[in-house]
């Protein structure tokens, strides 16, 4: 508790100085993040990070090359400019070992985790003094891997309990809940466009979910059964339990042994699509459901071993907490 007490004044004595750029400061830049502006900004989205205005008139300013690096196409003619980035003030603190781009991608994940609305990152960069204004650029090129609603928008709402969210994934990983951090991070390796392939993407999906639930024996029916009993209050397009038993079984098994035609042209996107889509949604809620547990609950289930682990992972009820009250599926 007075870590995290700590770790929420860092922020606000962050925000007296994040609305004057300094040299040191960090960016991150998108082509594409979707926010609706009826709040002005900044608004802190974890510790010593902010959703912003886009520096234009540094980009202005800079060498074009750099410029054009770090943003593709910033120069040319009738582009578009995503009038919102991330920063990370220079003078401000920062948890142990937590670098501004380690914070900056924590705050894409727990804004996916929000809601699942399509993000594309650019690049980044430290702002320098007038001479080298762009620093230590960085060319990311990602996107988002499920994208349901190109008209969705993140509202102030959302950022604030991103917000939260980073704070709570930073005070899992600092407690050594290796066990939820390990699915956290297979999770936004999927949710933040690290992993471009749909089959690498599916199977660090399903281990994320095993990360949390720990299946043993035959871990296809013991898997869909924990899941869908701890996500009993959301309504899914058929039996949750029975989908996740048979993509387990016929798709997971199946690719990670080496047995699925995975040839690119005879790929039905459509069809995969919709299975990626719905096996994010499982994985993100059942996330949202482990991180709204009480401090003593997460440690339990992230440390036990053997049967003590099993019977409590056996006992879980139905999702409920901070994180995931008012969620929904976005799939279909």
């Amino acid at each position: 508790m007075m870590q995290r007490r700590r770790l929420r004044q860092h922020m606000a004595d962050a925000f007296e100085v994040v609305k004057t750029m300094v040299p040191g400061d960090t960016f991150l830049l998108f082509d594409h993040l979707p926010y609706d502006f009826e709040e002005e900004l900044p608004i802190s989205v974890g510790p010593n990070v902010y959703l912003n205005d886009t520096p234009q008139d540094v980009l202005d300013r800079a060498d074009p090359s750099l410029s054009g690096f770090v943003l593709p196409g910033y120069h040319l003619t009738g582009r578009g400019l995503t009038n919102c980035c991330l920063g990370s003030p220079g003078t401000g603190e920062r948890p142990p070992g937590l670098t501004p781009n380690d914070l900056f991608f924590l705050a894409i994940t727990a804004l996916r985790l929000r809601a699942p609305i399509g993000i594309s990152v650019a690049g980044g960069f430290e702002l320098g003094p007038s001479d080298e204004l762009i620093r230590k650029p960085t060319l990311f090129s990602l996107m988002s891997a499920w994208q349901p609603d190109s008209s969705a928008r993140y509202v102030s709402l959302d950022v604030r309990l991103a917000e939260q969210i980073t704070m709570r994934m930073i005070h899992i990983a600092q407690n050594n809940c290796k066990r939820i951090t390990s699915s956290l991070v297979l999770f936004s390796q999927v949710t933040c466009g690290l992993s471009k392939s749909f089959q690498m993407s599916y199977l660090a999906l399903f281990a994320s979910l095993e990360a949390l639930f720990a299946p043993k024996g035959n871990k296809a029916v013991t898997l869909a059964r924990r899941i869908a009993q701890f996500l009993a209050a959301f309504d899914f397009p058929e039996s949750l339990k029975d989908w996740l038993e048979r993509e387990y079984k016929m798709g997971r098994n199946n690719l990670a042994h080496g047995l699925q035609d995975v040839t690119p042209w005879m790929e039905d996107r459509v069809a995969t699509s919709q299975v990626l889509g719905r096996l994010h949604e499982v994985t993100r809620l059942c996330l949202l459901g482990f991180m709204s547990l009480d401090d003593k609950k997460v440690a339990l289930l992230s440390r036990s071993e053997g049967q003590r682990l099993q019977r409590e992972l056996d006992n879980l009820i139905a999702a409920s907490g901070r994180f995931i009250d008012g969620q929904r599926m976005w799939c279909s």
